[in-house]
């Protein structure tokens, strides 16, 4: 999307040494745990991500809840977290969803 930010489809905590030797400093995961069975949850990310040295948050929400207080907190961890950001979830779809109602209400 911007040099800032990367939106992606699902990844793995094993892919988080590669992520990071990529030059991202951040994994911003909005994918609600146990979508569905064959994904990794948030703590093996956390775990991940520390071993790799980003910095990791979680920000879960599915497309029928996306809030105000939703798109402000992403704005506000975008604004916090250290860039390149990678931004993911299970195709991609909703974390643009996400980046683009920030922009819309004017928060990034």
């Amino acid at each position: 999307m911007t040099d800032d930010l990367t939106i992606y489809k699902q990844i793995y905590p094993s892919q988080c040494v590669k992520i990071a030797e990529l030059g991202y400093r951040s994994v911003l995961n909005i994918r609600p745990d146990a979508e569905v069975n064959s994904q990794p949850n948030s703590c093996d990310f956390a775990d991940a991500s520390a071993k790799a040295n980003l910095t990791y948050q979680h920000l879960p929400f599915d497309d029928e809840r996306l809030s105000i207080a939703t798109v402000e907190q992403f704005a506000a961890f975008y604004r916090a977290m250290p860039k390149p950001i990678l931004m993911f979830c299970g195709t991609g779809a909703r974390a643009k969803l996400l980046y683009q109602s920030a922009l819309m209400q004017g928060l990034l």
